[in-house]
Order: C-alpha cells, then structure tokens, then sequence
C-alpha cells in the first residue's frame, strides 16, 4: 500500500503546471509565470521531481511535531502557578511575573492562548469609542503636569472602605507621582502637591478638573470686588501664590492621560499591593516609594526637548506658611479675632490694630498664622471662660464708669443757680 502525500491546494495545482512543462505543453518561463515563481525556482523543482518524485515538493516538516513546540510539564506547571497565585491578571501582568518571579521563558501570545484554550481568560472585543482629536505631548518636562483623584478600593477587601489616589503625571514624559488619602480635598490636594514640588520642583502649569476643590462656583465677595479679582478657591490661591498657571478641563477625555494611568494602576497597582499584603494607607504610601520609580522607568518616554522647566525651590523656601489655608479677617474693637470657630486676642495691641484686616494661615498641621500687611502678630486663644470672664469685667466697669457719671451729675456747684442763655444771664429761682 502506498504512502498518502498530504499536500495543499496551492501545491496540487504547481504540480499540474510542472507537469504540463514536463511534457513541453507549457514553457518554463509561462510556468514560472503562472505560479508566480521565477523560472530558476521551476528547474529546480523539475530536478526534485525527477530524482525523488512528487513528494520531494511538500515541506519536509509537514506532519511532524514542531521543534518549537513546548513542553507539557511547563504548560501545565504555568497554568497551575496561574490559578494558585495571579488568577485574576491579564496575560501581559502574568506573563511579567512568571517571567520574573518565576523563571519561566515563554511568550506573551503563548501564554494567552494557552490561558484561552482551558477557560482562564476571555477574548475581549475592544470597545467602539467616540472619536477624540489627540492631542500632542508636551515639548518641555515640568511644562505641564496632570492632577486628579481616583477614588476605588484600591486595598480590596482589606480595608471597609474606598480610598483616593491623587494622581500625577508629567505631559511630556509621562512619569507618575502619587499618594495615597482618605478623600480627595484641599489638604490632600495641597499636602500631595507639597510633596511633589519637594521631589521635582515647582512647575509652569497644572491640568486639572472642575472639581469644587480646585474650582469654585461662588461669586466674587465686596472686597474681591474692589479689588478687581475673581473668587479663588484655597487652592487657586496657594496656586497663584507660586506662579503655578491653573488650566481647567472641560471633559474626562480632556485629561486623557491621567485617565489612561489610572485604569492601568487599578489593574496592576491593586495586584500588586494584594501580593504585597498592603493593608493600610500608611503602607500603601509607602509601598509607592519603592514602586513608582520602577513604573516610571518601564512606561515613562523622552521628553522631546531636554531641557527642564521646573522651577528649583530654595533652600529658604517656606513650605509650611505657602501649602496653607488663607482667609481674611477684620481685628474687633476689643482687639479679638474671630476664625475657624475659635476666638483669638493680641497679645500687645496698639490703637491703629483696630479694624485692620489680618491674613490668617493655617498650616497641614493645624498650626496658624496671623499676619497684617507689615508684620506677624503675636496672639493668644481666648477659652470660653476667659470670654466669659472679661465680658464680666467689661460689664463691672460700665458700672463704675455709670456710677462715676451719675455722681458728677448729682453734686451741687455755685454755678446751678445761673442760666446762661444766648443774650443774657439770669438768676434761676
């Protein structure tokens, strides 16, 4: 019985060609044409086939195993590692921590059919989007940063409650900055933003949301005004004090990029975090120490000018008094000031202090600061008691003072008998 030859359609009909110009019914040049071969390729062919017969065509490895093919003991010991220890990662996170932590050399695509073909992962159809003008990267690192706040459950199951991200990325390189809160809001905003500038320096611009952190809908007060400015919030104002250009987008798609890093941190960061065992926001920022500058390192890109336009921060720098709330205020009459529900009196006041406004800062740390436009006045908390009693002796003095002027009124002098009128004087009787 003789051996089958498996051969393809493409090679069943070359074999009728190179017959016909065995038998000279074709030229070689019009067979090499018709095959779209060259006709050095159809000698060639011709010789196989008068030594070895039609066989000697078909590909020599047809119906053999590939050399290239993997071992079934490494198949089914990555798929076990799989399911034991990253069963919820995407081919291309798995296949980096195999590769890494575990030593095994195989391809990303490989590793993806192989976790299609036993129903571990799920071919995803991509997502019709609507059509959004791409806007290029920044020129220059520092020219413009990215900021906003990813709320999510980023320690999964081991913390009762959603955290925020707040979330940095430089434009033109793509590097990322993050901490770690319990909310998103001017201290956060203002804390992670100090933290930032201490690492990087102060940059031209920030891109951020219409967040009522970062933008307020309240209409300008009288002084606002008068003064011919427009109402700011905490952050503006800390913002403007450094010469930081606030830009405001008006869509998610806007800030792209820091949209794209979030939806990449919250696949991989929240794994990564679970393998660690990261529990808590004080690990979790710790743990962006370490993980972020290896981030940065694999999907960062070169900025496309080399120079850098941070602006490097002195050594004189206040950090403490310029990340701090700011709020006006007016000196009472009895020399108090009146802020964040609690009450304050200076300690050495002077006729003028009285009805000046006072810029009051308060620090991250609670700390406050009261300043007029010449000088920083020292003060002192008034309790509820103290209150209570200087009311006390304010009212014991407009007593004495009543007293005083009644008794002035009450004695007698030679002048009462005397009436002074206009042209006159008479004797009253």
């Amino acid at each position: 019985m003789e051996d089958k030859i498996i051969m393809s359609a493409k090679e069943v009909n070359r074999i009728r060609v190179l017959q016909k110009i065995m038998d000279r019914q074709v030229s070689q040049v019009d067979g090499a044409r018709i095959m779209g071969i060259s006709d050095r390729q159809v000698r060639r062919m011709i010789k196989k086939i008068r030594g070895n017969g039609i066989a000697s065509i078909v590909h020599q490895s047809r119906g053999k195993p590939s050399p290239k093919k993997m071992d079934k003991e490494l198949r089914e010991k990555t798929l076990c590692l799989y399911e034991e220890k990253y069963p919820d990662f995407g081919p291309t996170f798995a296949h980096e921590k195999l590769r890494d932590h575990h030593g095994i050399q195989i391809s990303r695509e490989t590793l993806r059919q192989w976790l299609i073909l036993d129903n571990l992962w799920q071919v995803r159809k991509r997502k019709k989007r609507d059509l959004h003008l791409w806007r290029e990267r920044k020129a220059y690192e520092g020219e413009m940063i990215q900021i906003d706040g990813s709320h999510h459950r980023w320690l999964e199951d081991r913390l009762d409650q959603e955290i925020c991200l707040m979330g940095y990325i430089d434009d033109a390189t793509g590097t990322v900055f993050g901490r770690f809160y319990e909310y998103e809001g001017v201290f956060p905003a203002l804390d992670s933003f100090e933290e930032f500038v201490k690492r990087n320096g102060i940059p031209e611009s920030i891109y951020i949301d219409r967040h009522s952190t970062y933008k307020t809908t309240r209409k300008a007060s009288v002084d606002e005004d008068l003064e011919g400015l427009e109402s700011n919030t905490q952050f503006q104002q800390v913002m403007k004090s450094i010469g930081v250009k606030v830009i405001f987008a008006r869509s998610p798609q806007a800030k792209g990029r820091v949209e794209r890093l979030f939806e990449t941190l919250q696949d991989r960061l929240v794994k990564e975090m679970r393998l660690e065992g990261v529990s808590s926001i004080q690990e979790a920022n710790t743990f962006l120490e370490n993980y972020l500058p290896t981030f940065n390192k694999k999907f960062s890109v070169t900025a496309k000018e080399k120079v850098k336009l941070y602006k490097k921060v002195s050594d004189e720098f206040d950090y403490k008094w310029t990340f701090s709330l700011r709020i006006k205020r007016t000196i009472g009459k009895d020399f108090t000031i009146q802020c964040f529900n609690r009450l304050f009196i200076v300690k050495n006041p002077y006729l003028a202090l009285k009805g000046q406004k006072v810029l009051v800062k308060q620090a991250l740390d609670g700390d406050l600061q009261f300043e007029t436009k010449t000088k920083i006045l020292s003060v002192k908390e008034i309790t509820q008691k103290d209150l209570e009693l200087v009311k006390k002796a304010q009212k014991a003095l407009k007593k004495q003072l009543k007293k005083r002027s009644a008794f002035r009124k009450s004695k007698k002098s030679w002048m009462d008998k005397f009436y002074f009128g206009k042209r006159r004087v008479q004797l009253v009787k």
